[in-house]
């Protein structure tokens, strides 16, 4: 055998075996998913008609997110994957179902954009609330010390805040598209009761917290903007919080 020929044995051998193409089906009817969202931190796509996506464009070792309206989410390394995946339907109980219609197949798109850009933030939105709420005792005892002092320990706090976040996501925090931002904008305010506004006014001044809506504005974002799960794009995402079991 030539060097060439073993060398091209080897070669095939030593390519990763994880498939390039998935079919993605439900678990009891096994029909394919069409419009099945199909995402890592750096990329996504839907699969088409016939249930089936592409995966060329993941890394080996992406956590590649799979979600689709009425299904339990799944979360896989591309290394994990066979030929096949297979979605389970989600039980939410009756008093929790949201029902939604598109009137065109642009708008079912747009929705499943939406549905990408919460599943992506809301974790970000979850993990400040949980922050806050963990550090609320703290914050109250310092309401007795001089004005100064409490501006200087609540910075420190913040502080602390922001570099758990960034430790674990990492710079895909600051790598937020404009809509991405608007929706964690809402979403903080979801999870904690307060507007960005209030949280930077709180914790830094009243100027800080005017600087950075000016600039927020600037970029098309409002840190006022409050959450209202009853009305217009909210709605939308709290229908998918909620049916999605988040």
């Amino acid at each position: 055998m030539s060097k060439i020929s073993k060398l091209f044995i080897l070669q095939f051998l030593l390519t990763p075996l994880y498939t390039q193409k998935l079919k993605i089906q439900d678990l009891q009817t096994k029909e394919p998913l069409p419009g099945v969202n199909v995402f890592s931190s750096t990329y996504g796509t839907t699969t088409d008609t016939n249930g089936v996506c592409s995966l060329e464009k993941f890394s080996e070792k992406d956590e590649i997110v799979f979600s689709h309206i009425g299904y339990k989410m799944i979360k896989a390394t591309k290394h994990n994957l066979s030929d096949n995946l297979y979605l389970t339907i989600a039980s939410i109980p009756m008093d929790r179902v949201s029902v939604l219609s598109f009137k065109s197949t642009e708008e079912k798109k747009k929705f499943k954009k939406l549905e990408r850009d919460v599943i992506k933030v809301y974790p970000y939105a979850l993990l400040v609330g949980r922050l806050l709420g963990e550090y609320s005792d703290v914050l109250d005892s310092l309401e007795s010390l001089s004005y100064f002092k409490r501006i200087g320990k609540k910075k420190k706090i913040f502080k602390s805040i922001e570099k758990q976040l960034i430790s674990k996501y990492g710079n895909r925090v600051r790598k937020l598209t404009k809509k991405q931002g608007r929706i964690l904008i809402r979403l903080i305010d979801r999870e904690t009761n307060s507007t960005s506004y209030q949280i930077i006014k709180d914790f830094r001044n009243i100027f800080s917290a005017g600087f950075w809506q000016l600039t927020a504005r600037i970029f098309g974002h409002n840190l006022k903007s409050k959450y209202n799960p009853d009305s217009g794009e909210d709605k939308l995402i709290e229908h998918i919080i909620v049916n999605l079991k988040l």
